[in-house]
């Protein structure tokens, strides 16, 4: 990718050149049973990838899938995320704050068999958190009704950080596509809610974005909310700009620039 950005750096808000280039490996295979096997990492998580704090490896046979390494929560996995804006992620705001895998490299088990899918996550031993396998974990389940999605999870941090649910809806109409998430989390200092929002329309080559999410605190209420644009240029290049204006930042930040995919 390669543009222009303006945000925080270093609590001083700078418009600057932004540019960056990822390689990501992947690789495949079969064995003469029918049992699939994989993985996948960046170039720059290497080293992280090596010792499972980093990608992911795999084996799959029907609609069974194995998973470990630094991978999805089973409640991350069926939720996800609203959709976000901007060449950079303009500080993904549109994502889950709480949730994730606390211990590496974690196990995920997912299953699809014709619209249900379902998850189940176990979290690894870190030492801190964590002291065993098991001590936390995570459930998913989603339905894909074409039109229409529904889905939830669970996580459960342990003793020390609680418990987290959330829901996710989602309808195609057409070129418009709307999506919800709504999120809670019981953790030691309080409980925090939040909700989100996306809405993406398609016209020919372009698709306008915005979302909007509020964080609910114990005695606090943040939001922000993005406007953002893509334009597919064809053979993987995309023109792309989005601005968010949220209560996280001093001000408004923005970016500009074009997005290559090989």
């Amino acid at each position: 990718r390669m543009g222009i950005v303006h945000h925080d750096v270093g609590e001083v808000y700078e418009t600057k050149f932004t540019s960056r280039a990822r390689v990501e490996f992947t690789g495949a295979g079969e064995t003469d049973g029918g049992l699939g096997f994989g993985f996948s990492f960046r170039a720059d998580n290497a080293g992280g990838a090596a010792d499972g704090n980093a990608g992911s490896v795999f084996i799959s046979q029907g609609g069974h899938t194995l998973a470990m390494g630094d991978v999805d929560s089973a409640a991350k996995a069926a939720v996800g995320d609203v959709s976000g804006v901007g060449l950079t992620g303009l500080g993904d705001y549109n994502e889950a704050t709480g949730g994730g895998n606390t211990g590496l490299p974690a196990a995920l088990y997912s299953y699809t068999g014709g619209a249900l899918s379902l998850y189940v996550g176990v979290d690894g031993a870190d030492g801190l958190f964590h002291d065993d396998l098991g001590d936390a974990y995570s459930l998913g389940a989603a339905y894909d009704g074409g039109t229409f999605s529904l889905s939830f999870g669970y996580e459960n941090w342990g003793d020390f950080l609680g418990d987290v649910w959330a829901i996710g809806a989602e309808v195609e109409l057409g070129a418009v596509v709307l999506k919800a998430v709504y999120g809670d989390a019981d953790i030691f200092f309080g409980d925090v809610a939040q909700s989100s929002m996306s809405v993406d329309i398609a016209t020919g080559a372009t698709t306008f974005t915005a979302f909007v999410t509020q964080i609910e605190d114990t005695g606090s209420s943040d939001s922000a909310v993005g406007l953002g644009v893509s334009h597919d240029l064809g053979g993987g290049a995309s023109i792309v700009a989005g601005v968010v204006d949220s209560d996280f930042e001093g001000e408004v930040i923005w970016d500009a620039g074009i997005s290559m995919d090989f």
